[in-house]
């Protein structure tokens, strides 16, 4: 009968409980804080959140951190993807990750193991310290030690919250560097949430906050090649090294730019060298030593993001890209002026020249034994207009038939030559005024190019490459003064290249095989796990929208906007500049004829000049 009887209670309990569930924990002002937290800075971008419970001994559960991690997941697990730890995984499981821990001891027990994967993305932790310190001393202990592992982990974007006794929120971050630029960490107080409101905007306690160094030094090593780098000045000079605004070039201007905005102080090593190759045997100490061994922590100077050192480092986004060239000498073919004589060969243009002679010579022996006298100066003379074109004087026209038919099968033929003269001088203003040159890298190793270089390349035979440590203007400076004579080439950029021809532009003939051998991402270099990357990356990409870096490009690489080059086959337009060669003699007579037109003026009062003339 009892039995019955409390098997009726029983299901009596069970009915009310299904009629009136159990009310829900009590949203404590930590979590509601850290909710509030993750809906401005998680929810709008990420769909995956893991969330961990870290406690000192996993034996032993806290209650109090159970029933948070309980309303967090109930909170957001309805806009996320949730992923919940109890035992600290080996490597991070998401770019936003929210800690419940209740000590520095627990945290601690975490051991992220970072791959080359792991470094080019950013990680934010949101930690959440459940348990309510007793003094406010004890509390920035346990919160320092947090930010201590935090940085071990390579992670800036931190946000720590702690609640009081009273039920107020404070909100930590921490920085690097105190006002007196030493490495330690500092605490610093962003924000306070009291009676369900935050005291400052959401900006405040964002994850991607503005860094600021502080006005701190950051020594920066350079690799001097314009139009990326260089230096107006000694650069072996420590005191004009410290004067910035000597530094210049697209990555210099970068660089000046990025530290007028996270606020921190340039120190310029002296410029170094790549020092690529190791089968150079010396003692050169290069720039990429200069940031894995030495003090240095940012590295200029037309940096690849594909280079084969840059797991040693860590490297911004790409701010701008050039191509890697074959450079090699441009042989002339034929000057400016001496263009003007290829339409004929040399057997015509003797032709001519006797032609015109034996013409002078008859004319010169007609008049001679006709009247007795003859100018030959004004027998050339008339000749030679004659064959440029000019109508010929009727009274210079000899009465004899004989020489008439003479004359005239002279001038016939003249202008037969002239009409073929003018055809061919068309055509040959089409043509280039360099001889032909390699296209491909095949091509080059066909003609058995020696190539100087850094280092060796694989797609480029050893037994035809030549190392050396001098930079490229060394490497160009060789190449030019060769000149035709050997056939050597070097790669390089070709902004690079550019410049120097821009530099030289009266005496360079250095050109590039239309080949490219890649395109080269322009990155910055930094120290391994830098904390500076990210902050870099997103300002990099802010000031390439904003057309900042453009700017820069435009002012130091003006090739990349000049005109491509047409191909072979394609007819166009005769450009002006073919025109030279006739521009510089039209020049040398106009020249002449305004000498003569002064010294005319000037016979009139000097009697002697008037003799000359008469």
């Amino acid at each position: 009968m009892f039995h019955h009887l409390w098997l009726l209670m029983g299901l009596r309990s069970l009915a009310m409980g299904a009629l009136h569930p159990p009310q829900p924990e009590a949203m404590t002002p930590l979590v509601a804080a850290a909710l509030e937290i993750l809906a401005e800075q998680v929810s709008p971008s990420q769909s995956t959140l893991a969330v961990m419970d870290l406690t000192q001994d996993a034996e032993h559960r806290d209650e109090r951190q159970e029933q948070l991690m309980t309303i967090i997941l109930r909170s957001v697990g309805s806009e996320m993807a949730l992923r919940t730890f109890q035992k600290p995984p080996a490597e991070v499981p998401a770019s936003f990750v929210v800690f419940l821990v209740n000590s520095a001891q627990a945290f601690n027990t975490l051991g992220f193991h970072f791959t080359d994967i792991h470094s080019t993305r950013e990680f934010n932790f949101l930690i959440l310290l459940t348990h309510r310190m007793s003094s406010r001393a004890e509390r920035l202990q346990v919160l320092r030690d947090i930010s201590r592992t935090c940085v071990r982990f390579h992670t800036s974007n931190v946000i720590l919250l702690t609640e009081k006794r009273d039920g107020v929120v404070l909100v930590y971050a921490y920085r690097l560097l105190n006002m007196d630029c030493d490495l330690s960490v500092n605490l610093e107080l962003i924000d306070i949430y009291k009676n369900g409101l935050f005291r400052h905007g959401h900006e405040a306690r964002s994850f991607n906050r503005v860094l600021s160094l502080s006005g701190c030094p950051l020594q920066v090593s350079w690799y001097p090649l314009p139009p990326f780098v260089s230096f107006i000045g000694n650069s072996s000079d420590p005191e004009e090294r410290a004067q910035i605004w000597r530094l210049t070039g697209i990555d210099g201007e970068l660089i000046k730019l990025l530290a007028s905005i996270f606020d921190f102080r340039i120190l310029l090593e002296e410029p170094c060298n790549k020092c690529l190759s190791p089968d150079i045997k010396d003692d050169c100490s290069g720039c990429f030593d200069q940031v894995i061994i030495s003090n240095s922590s940012i590295l200029i100077g037309a940096m690849s993001g594909s280079h084969q050192h840059r797991s040693h480092f860590s490297f911004t986004s790409s701010y701008h890209q050039s191509s890697l060239v074959f450079i090699m000498h441009m042989s002339s073919q034929f000057g400016a002026v001496a263009q003007l004589a290829v339409p004929f060969t040399v057997i015509v243009w003797l032709a001519l020249v006797v032609s015109s002679l034996l013409l002078v010579l008859v004319l010169w022996m007609r008049n001679r034994l006709v009247c007795g006298r003859s100018d030959l100066a004004s027998h050339a003379l008339q000749v030679l207009t004659t064959l440029m074109g000019n109508p010929l004087e009727a009274r210079s026209l000899p009465r004899s038939s004989r020489l008439r038919i003479l004359y005239a099968g002279w001038l016939l033929l003249v202008l037969v030559l002239r009409v073929v003269y003018q055809g061919k001088l068309f055509d040959s203003f089409r043509l280039p005024y360099h001889k032909p040159l390699p296209t491909e890298i095949s091509e080059l190793i066909r003609s058995n190019y020696t190539l100087i270089n850094q280092e060796y390349l694989d797609y480029y035979p050893r037994e035809l490459t030549v190392l050396t440590r001098n930079g490229s203007k060394d490497r160009f400076d060789y190449i030019q003064g060769l000149g035709k004579e050997g056939k050597f080439t070097t790669t390089s950029l070709i902004a690079t290249m550019e410049y120097y021809n821009m530099m030289h532009w009266s005496t360079s003939r250095l050109t590039h095989i239309k080949e490219h051998i890649f395109l080269y991402q322009m990155v910055i270099y930094l120290r391994r796990h830098s904390l500076l990357k990210f902050a870099f990356d997103r300002k990099i990409k802010q000031l390439l929208s904003a057309g900042i870096i453009g700017y820069f490009v435009r002012e130091f690489d003006a090739c990349q906007y000049r005109k491509p080059f047409e191909e072979d086959y394609e007819v166009t337009p005769i450009p002006l500049d073919s025109f030279c060669g006739l521009y510089y003699i039209s020049l040398i007579w106009l020249s002449a004829a305004v000498v003569a037109f002064i010294l005319e003026l000037l016979s009139q009062r000097i009697v002697w000049l008037r003799r000359i003339f008469e």
